[in-house]
């Protein structure tokens, strides 16, 4: 056989690959199965207030333990100590699932901490009397550990710690975890494999010490690393990491080699069996294949190295490890985290060595802290390896190329890489190093660039981005267009951090990417409110774009002004399409500006009724796009004669009662109609009136509140509109 498997190595690959579907499917039969967190009323609630996730924009976002139910966020303005009964008003949600197409679920990321639920606009009602319970109990030790570290180490050098010992992530500045998160190197932050594996390889140092027999080394070994996965609270990579370094243990005290083939799937075997769920997260496939990786390719690697005496041994083990899982973990890395991380292997020699330095002197630290002068001391030393690894990060992410906007790949592109990183091992050791290097550069292409199997449509997707609009259009031959770009209203100085640009960065740029769309032939902004304009700025920095179609009118908002001086910085061309105007792209898509016209309509709404107005028409289909025009706009539409008629209307200001008036929609005469608004929004948003309006002339209503993204796609005569949620 080409791969060289024994018939014993495929028996085993067979049963790991049935009982990872049979975790799949228990799964997704849970996920069925298990009563939801269902919304209720505003009402009180009582429970136990867990670890604190740090302060944004004054409010601090706590886990929340409910008296008999679930685990829950909540975000209050008042700061509470870890353990404190709490008697909270507000109304109970469940987590967000997929809302627009692609994204990782809220719930599924937050489920891996044991949180199904939020507390929404929660007041704090009474705060008295400690729960003695275990994971209070933990959570007020976490956070006296947290205040120790604190005394003799500055921030962020004491939340890295804290990060390491037992995965705090709430105090790290969000600029510096982005940071580590572009080098490649943000899992030193989460407590997992390698912060678990230090654990266990200390406590074997120590029996070596005292000499205590295999079998008794290894307990203490399994004893210590559950240990300290209770009390980084039993989030799933903690788990996870521990069950690995059981089996291990487990393996050496019988006898066998703690590290191979069998012990991996032994232990993922384990993991899939107890927490079916697992097998569906991300860092399920990002922990086994780095191990995997290590166990496939260190010999080759170790090999390679082996011929050069000048690297010293210890140096050697650093390089195989860190290209090992450099290797393994790439595809699965970039899919995360949508970006290819170019210095990442550097940043990991650099740092990795590193943490278990900056983990024991922490640890020692907070062991002397009934010595001052030693806790000092440990403290100081600290600084300094911290300081280099801030040191390294900050200065590998700001190189040139530190990271590249990358697509994910499909799964099965993923897959197919991994299997022949590892087919390729045993070619090498064949002697077939030629054909190796063939198949795996044959398989870094399809994750780097994987084929597309879809039609030539034109494809229009208006995003779920709460009191907002954003929307995508994408032609038969993939230009592509951003009308609007999320954002919120921006009440009062916003400074360098407006809430607005944030909703851009987190679903409008992820979206795209994620679409494969690196290029954007323009971005109109219908007009300069945040809620439009707001997430210009962070697509601008990622991605490529031509120019900014822009309104024309003056506005003061931080969002807008960043926007148009980001464009300037990077000397994207901003232009003013007035009603007339006619762009058509090389695919038959045609975009006729109906609005604004000159002079501006005045009047206190004169900002909205303003707005960039235009009919995007392709063969026999029209969609209609009116901003936030208003029915001062309409009138002007319907005065001028313009031909309105669509199939689809994008409604004008997210719904509102002033516009969308019966003149104006019996002219639309639209099929479908689609509202672009937030859940249990301030302003009453859609009207009662509009909805009464769009029935009465037959159109079928879609709602981002309601429906989450809804995806237009139509070959010009066929139409299909697909909701995310029914």
């Amino acid at each position: 056989m080409i791969l060289g498997y024994t018939s014993a190595r495929l028996f085993r690959v067979a049963a790991l690959c049935a009982l990872v579907s049979a975790a799949l499917l228990c799964s997704w039969w849970r996920e069925h199965t298990v009563a939801p967190v269902l919304e209720t009323r505003t009402m009180r609630w009582s429970g136990t207030m867990l670890d604190a996730r740090g302060d944004n924009a004054g409010l601090t976002t706590y886990t929340f333990a409910l008296d008999g139910g679930p685990q829950a966020l909540l975000s209050l303005h008042q700061r509470l100590a870890a353990g404190t009964r709490a008697i909270v008003r507000g109304r109970l949600e469940p987590l967000d699932d997929v809302r627009n197409p692609g994204e990782i679920s809220e719930r599924a990321i937050e489920s891996e901490r044991g949180i199904r639920a939020r507390i929404e606009n929660a007041t704090l009602i009474a705060a008295r009397g400690e729960d003695n319970s275990w994971r209070a109990e933990l959570a007020r030790i976490r956070e006296v550990a947290h205040a120790a570290l604190r005394l003799y180490l500055a921030e962020p050098a004491a939340s890295i710690v804290a990060g390491e010992l037992w995965g705090e992530r709430g105090a790290l500045p969000p600029d510096l975890r982005a940071e580590f998160q572009e080098t490649g190197t943000v899992h030193v932050l989460v407590t997992a494999g390698l912060h678990v594996g230090l654990i266990a390889l200390v406590v074997a140092w120590c029996a070596a010490q005292l000499r205590a027999p295999r079998g008794l080394a290894c307990c203490a070994g399994i004893v210590a690393v559950w240990a300290f996965a209770v009390f980084s609270g039993l989030e799933l990579p903690a788990l996870r990491a521990a069950t690995m370094a059981t089996c291990a243990l487990t393996a050496r005290a019988c006898g066998r080699a703690a590290f191979s083939w069998n012990t991996l799937i032994v232990a993922a075997a384990v993991v899939v069996a107890v927490i079916p769920g697992s097998v569906t997260a991300p860092s399920f496939w990002l922990s086994f294949c780095c191990v995997g990786a290590i166990f496939a390719t260190g010999g080759a690697i170790d090999d390679a190295l082996t011929g050069h005496a000048w690297i010293p041994h210890r140096v050697r083990e650093a390089l195989l490890l860190t290209i090992a899982t450099q290797l393994g973990t790439w595809p699965v890395t970039a899919a995360m985290f949508l970006q290819w991380s170019s210095y990442a292997l550097p940043a990991n020699l650099a740092i990795v060595p590193c943490v278990p330095l900056t983990m024991l002197l922490g640890a020692a630290q907070l062991a002397l802290t009934w010595c001052a002068p030693l806790a000092h001391a440990c403290a100081n030393l600290n600084s300094w390896i911290l300081a280099w690894s801030i040191g390294v990060v900050r200065t590998l992410g700001t190189l040139p190329g530190a990271t590249l906007v990358m697509t994910p790949a499909p799964l099965w592109c993923i897959a197919l890489y991994e299997a022949m990183l590892l087919a390729c091992m045993t070619i090498v050791r064949r002697g077939g190093a030629t054909f190796a290097a063939t198949l795996v550069i044959a398989a870094t292409s399809l994750v780097l660039a994987p084929p597309h199997f879809s039609a030539p449509q034109l494809r229009i997707t208006v995003l779920d981005v709460g009191q907002a609009d954003a929307i995508v259009i994408e032609t038969p031959a993939h230009h592509a267009m951003l009308v609007d770009a999320g954002g919120r209203l921006e009440r009062g100085p916003q400074g360098d951090d407006s809430v607005a640009e944030r909703v851009g960065e987190r679903i409008v740029v992820p979206f795209l990417i994620r679409e494969g769309v690196h290029h954007l032939d323009a971005v109109i902004l219908s007009h300069p409110h945040g809620d439009h304009a707001g997430g210009c700025s962070p697509v601008l920095r990622k991605l490529r774009v031509d120019e900014i179609a822009d309104s024309g009118q003056t506005y003061g908002g931080h969002a807008y002004h960043d926007c148009i001086d980001t464009a300037h910085a990077d000397h994207v061309p901003i232009v003013y399409p007035r009603a007339g105007v006619v762009w058509q792209t090389n695919d038959g898509v045609t975009l006729t500006f109906i609005g604004p016209s000159l002079p501006f309509i005045g009047g206190r709404n004169a900002i909205n009724d303003n707005s960039i107005a235009f009919i995007l028409s392709y063969k026999q289909f029209r969609m209609l796009f009116t901003g936030d025009a208003g029915s001062a706009a309409e009138r002007h539409f319907l005065a001028e004669g313009i031909d309105l008629h669509a199939d689809v209307l994008k409604v004008g200001h997210h719904g509102s009662a002033y516009g969308s008036t019966p003149e104006f929609i019996a002219a639309v005469d639209p099929r479908y109609a689609i509202i672009s608004v937030g859940r249990r929004n301030m302003f009453g948003h859609p009207a009662p009136s509009t909805i009464d309006t769009l029935q009465r002339f037959g159109a079928t209503t879609y709602r981002t509140d309601e429906n989450g993204a809804i995806t237009i796609t139509t070959d010009g005569a066929e139409l299909a509109l697909g909701p995310m949620q029914l």
